[in-house]
């Protein structure tokens, strides 16, 4: 079969599922509030399947931290100010970042949502219509575009190249 590339797994899983489902979850999140399960569930199993292929380092802490804002979305969920796709989207994106990334995440999640906020007020500022962006805002975009922005310097990543 000369002239037919085979990628490991892991190049699949790191180049390719991880910013396709960041990307639909953006989208899906723009289009209709929803983060759908499906796209959590590719992250976690394509998470587990890499863990699988080979060593992912520190993954007892990676699962903790995970597991710790998967609780921390879920009491924000509870209080009603985030959406719990979003509480999962975070666990999700907590497995495939470095822990020393998390302050980081949190802070570009937090810039990116006050860049939602500013877009938003803009838009309802000047009356465009269309967009049902008053009613609530698409954090996955925030989230997944945190993730976006520090996976390229992820241990996972960066161990491709």
């Amino acid at each position: 079969m000369s002239g037919v590339a085979f990628f490991p797994l892991d190049h699949l899983l790191v180049l390719g599922l991880f910013p396709a489902a960041l990307s639909v979850a953006i989208a899906t999140d723009l289009a209709r509030r929803i983060i759908p399960n499906l796209i959590i569930l590719a992250l976690a199993g394509g998470f587990a399947l890499l863990a699988a292929s080979g060593p992912v380092g520190d993954l007892p802490l990676r699962l903790m931290l995970a597991g710790g804002v998967l609780a921390a979305g879920f009491w924000l969920f509870a209080h009603d100010l985030i959406g719990a796709g979003d509480a999962k989207l975070a666990a999700a994106l907590a497995l495939w970042l470095d822990p020393s990334q998390l302050p980081a995440f949190a802070l570009i999640c937090g810039l990116f949502g006050a860049l939602l906020v500013g877009g938003v007020t803009l838009w309802a500022r000047r009356g465009w219509g269309g967009l049902k962006l008053a009613e609530s805002l698409p954090y996955g975009v925030a989230l997944a575009g945190a993730g976006l922005a520090l996976f390229p310097s992820s241990s996972l990543m960066t161990a491709l190249v």
